[in-house]
């Protein structure tokens, strides 16, 4: 741990790494503005809106490789974006009713890439030294019931990535695909995201955005499993969804989706404070802003340093988590969780161990379970009773051991 100063340039004792902080906020918030990269579409994007009536209802963005879908489930309603490789993919699909097929999308360098989801199937990242294989898919994870019986609440992926360092395996998440940024990898120029696997089923009103290299934009209404209607698409023009009573419109397309992400000053008071770092070693320097309230280390490009700013405020402990558990649809107990003051329930203990600095949308929990405690206690019992018998018990017993053989 080092006690770091603004504009100090630090040496790590016994490596060859030096870290200068070079800025400092107080209470510092993180911006993140949708931006598009190039005309190169490497992550195509639209931005939806669904009127019920004059207002919109429901807007966003949907991302053709990663959150390509929105579900109202009021209305039975699902909307979808796909984007197609060409013309002819295009034609060969535009008719169908099937469901989306599940798949594992990988990027390597900006270089985007499809594999399916097929379990223990080796496929070779082209042009590259890596190989990635899906291990096992779960509906809901950390449940433990056999996928058929599992609710599509968290669906995830396990990969096993090979490359020149070896293997590393990692969970990927549908409704998480920015997960691999706050939890440490081996090969963080790998990014992996999953889809389709929560999108088994077909709603009742399912409407397709199908967009193709070649500037051909359909939109496929799906009733009942049914192709009811096909109809050509342009920005900013309302479309309605027969039988809804739902309007459709895509308001903007971005080809290379991405965001700007701006860090600025709240206010002059302590909140959530940040520290702009600037890492110098064997590859070179890197620079990046470390917030205060995230537990999770930020690497250097060599994966050998990783770096943590610890605030010495209270400000991490402002932020809290309320838990519930449940047993036979029975809610057990509840408790407002912070740091260090977990949940604990039949010997384990639940901690919050990090949550969504931007946005609040989701904890990051930790449960523990040490079932050694009583030993470890019992240990340090008898170890406090072999000192007292060596320092007070024993010396008593010779004494009175002398004094008899004496009386004798």
């Amino acid at each position: 741990m080092l006690d770091v100063k603004v504009g100090k340039k630090q040496r790590i004792p016994g490596s060859d790494y030096k870290v200068t902080i070079k800025d400092y906020i107080p209470d510092a918030e993180l911006i993140q503005e949708p931006v598009n990269t190039s005309d190169k579409p490497d992550n195509p994007a639209i931005y939806v809106k669904l009127f019920g009536s004059e207002k919109a209802t429901a807007e966003g963005w949907l991302l053709a490789h990663e959150r390509n879908y929105y579900e109202d489930k009021k209305q039975d309603l699902r909307l979808e974006y796909i984007w197609v490789s060409s013309q002819q993919e295009l034609d060969n699909t535009v008719n169908s009713t099937e469901v989306t097929s599940a798949k594992v999308s990988v990027t390597i360098s900006g270089e985007y890439r499809d594999y399916p989801l097929d379990l223990n199937k080796v496929f070779k990242l082209e042009g590259t030294d890596y190989t990635i294989k899906m291990l096992e898919y779960v509906l809901n994870y950390g449940d433990r019931r056999p996928v058929s019986e599992q609710p599509q609440d968290n669906p995830a992926v396990q990969v096993e990535i090979n490359g020149p360092e070896g293997t590393e395996i990692r969970w990927v998440f549908e409704k998480f695909p920015d997960w691999d940024k706050m939890h440490p990898a081996k090969y963080k120029n790998v990014k992996v995201t999953c889809s389709g696997i929560a999108s088994t089923y077909m709603a009742k009103n399912t409407v397709r955005l199908f967009q193709s290299p070649e500037g051909k934009q359909i939109i496929v209404y799906i009733k009942d499993k049914r192709v009811a209607e096909t109809i050509p698409w342009e920005l900013g023009k309302k479309y309605t969804i027969a039988d809804t009573g739902n309007q459709i419109m895509v308001s903007d397309y971005f080809p290379s989706f991405d965001f700007k992400k701006e860090v600025i000053k709240k206010s002059d008071t302590v909140g959530i404070p940040a520290i702009y770092v600037e890492a110098e070693g064997p590859a070179g320097k890197v620079g990046d802003w470390l917030f205060s309230n995230n537990q999770y280390a930020t690497w250097y490009t060599d994966n050998n340093l990783a770096l943590v700013y610890e605030s010495t405020g209270e400000s991490v402990k402002h932020y809290t988590s309320k838990l519930r558990i449940e047993e036979n649809g029975q809610t057990i107990v509840e408790k407002i969780i912070r740091v260090n003051d977990p949940l604990k329930y039949k010997g384990y203990a639940i901690y919050q161990s990090s949550y969504d600095p931007e946005a609040g949308n989701f904890s990051g929990l930790q449960i523990v379970k040490d079932p050694g405690i009583p030993v470890v206690y019992s240990g340090f019992g008898a170890l406090c009773f072999g000192v007292v018998f060596i320092f007070y018990i024993k010396p008593f017993l010779r004494k009175k051991q002398k004094k008899a053989a004496e009386g004798h």
